[in-house]
C-alpha cells in the first residue's frame, strides 16, 4: 500500500476530528443556561445520537452488500448491537460505584458526559475504518471514494460534535472541555483509518459487526441514561420535541449531505 494513501487516511480522519469539535461552538458562545435547560440538552443529544445511530450506522451496514439484506450481515449487524448494549450497560455499572460528586466524574460531566465519551468513542472507530477502507479502493479503482467518505463523515461529525458537548456543558463542564472532548471522541477516528487503509481487505467483513457496535452503544445510552435523566427535570412534552428537533437535525445533517 502507497505511503500517501496511508498519509491521506491520517490527514482525513484528524480533518474529522476537528470537524467534530467544531460542533461544540454553540456551547461556546451565546447565554446558554446549561443548568436550567440541562433536560432539553439531553433530550436534543439524545434525539442526534439516535439518529446517527440509525441512518449513520445499522442502514448503511445493512446495505453493505448492495443489493437485497443479507441474513448473515444482519445477524452481525445485531450481534454487533447487543455487544454494544452489554459493553454501556457494563460501563454504567462500573461508574455507578463513583459518587456522584466524585471530582474525576465532575471533570469530564458526571456520569452522563463520561458514558456519552465513550460512546461517542466507540462510534468513531468504524468511522475511521470506513476512511481507510475507502482511501484503500482509490488506489485500486481511482472512484474518489476515500475523499466522498472523509467529507460525508466530517460534515456528519458536526452535529455529532453537539451532542457530546451538551450533556457535558449541562453537566457543569466548562466550554473549552466541552470542545476538547468532541475532539477527543473522534480521535480513534485517524488511529483506525491507518490500520484499515494498509489491510482494507481484512477489515471490510467486520464492518457490519463494529458498525452495529457502535449503534448498540449509543442507542442503549440514550434509553438508558440521557432521557430518564432528561425527564428528572423537565415535562415529558419538552423532552419529546427536544429529541425530535435533534432526531430531526441530524436527519437533515444526512439528506442535504
Amino acid at each position: 500500500m502507497p505511503l500517501e494513501i496511508v498519509i491521506k487516511s491520517l490527514v482525513a480522519g484528524l480533518i474529522a476530528s476537528f470537524a467534530c469539535g467544531l460542533g461544540a461552538i454553540p456551547v461556546l458562545i451565546g447565554r446558554f443556561d446549561a443548568a436550567k435547560h440541562a433536560g432539553l440538552g439531553y433530550g436534543f443529544a439524545g434525539g442526534l445520537m439516535f439518529a446517527a445511530s440509525v441512518y449513520n450506522l445499522i442502514l448503511p451496514s445493512l446495505n453493505m452488500s448492495h443489493g437485497d439484506i443479507d441474513t448473515r450481515q444482519a445477524l452481525f449487524v445485531v450481534s454487533g448491537l447487543i455487544l454494544g448494549s452489554m459493553f454501556l450497560w457494563i460501563s454504567e455499572k462500573r461508574f455507578s460505584h463513583f459518587d456522584h460528586d466524585d471530582e474525576r466524574l465532575k471533570k469530564w460531566g458526571g456520569r452522563t458526559g463520561l458514558l456519552v465519551f465513550a460512546a461517542m468513542s466507540i462510534h468513531s472507530i468504524p468511522e475511521g475504518v470506513a476512511v481507510g477502507v475507502g482511501f484503500a479502493s482509490d488506489a485500486v479503482h481511482s472512484d474518489n471514494l476515500g475523499t466522498y467518505i472523509a467529507t460525508a463523515i466530517s460534515i456528519h461529525n458536526i452535529p455529532e460534535g453537539l451532542a457530546v458537548a451538551l450533556p457535558l456543558r449541562a453537566a457543569g463542564a466548562s466550554g473549552w472541555k466541552c470542545f476538547f472532548a468532541a475532539f477527543l471522541t473522534s480521535i480513534p477516528q485517524p488511529i483506525a483509518a491507518v490500520p484499515a487503509s494498509y489491510a482494507a481487505w481484512a477489515f471490510q467483513p467486520i464492518m457490519p459487526i463494529l458498525m452495529g457496535l457502535a449503534a448498540g452503544a449509543m442507542i442503549f445510552l440514550v434509553i438508558m441514561e440521557m432521557l430518564p435523566s432528561a425527564l428528572s427535570t423537565q415535562k415529558p412534552i419538552a423532552i419529546a420535541w427536544s429529541f425530535m428537533f435533534g432526531f430531526c437535525s441530524m436527519l437533515l445533517a444526512q439528506v442535504l449531505l
